[in-house]
């Protein structure tokens, strides 16, 4: 495992650790188990289907980052990205292009 591999598990195990120690210090009836620790979003609860489909595909949220519906951090969210393309190419179509001169031989 190179030096990078290891400097992320560590961050994402301190991370984890960080977040449930967060929601254990809690009061019992006050732990939802979904949150943030040092910026990044968690949730530890079980989601439905539907909700881990909607990370991954949701055209109602124009962010193309989601937090993941379950585990730690953020997934894709690839209905923005298709969006985002189509915004960029619809774009690159109306711009109006220079007409050649035509070449004299």
């Amino acid at each position: 495992m190179g030096k990078l591999s290891s400097f992320m598990t560590g961050v994402v195990t301190g991370l984890t650790a960080a977040a449930i120690g967060q929601e254990l210090a809690k009061k019992p009836e006050e732990r939802t188990w979904k949150g943030k620790v040092a910026g990044v979003p968690y949730n530890f609860r079980l989601s439905d289907w539907s909700d881990i489909a909607r990370e991954y595909w949701n055209p109602a949220n124009e962010s193309i980052l989601a937090p993941h519906a379950i585990g730690l951090g953020w997934g894709i969210n690839f209905a923005a990205v298709v969006q985002r393309v189509r915004q960029f190419s619809e774009a690159r179509l109306e711009e109006p292009r220079p007409i050649p001169e035509p070449v004299e031989r």
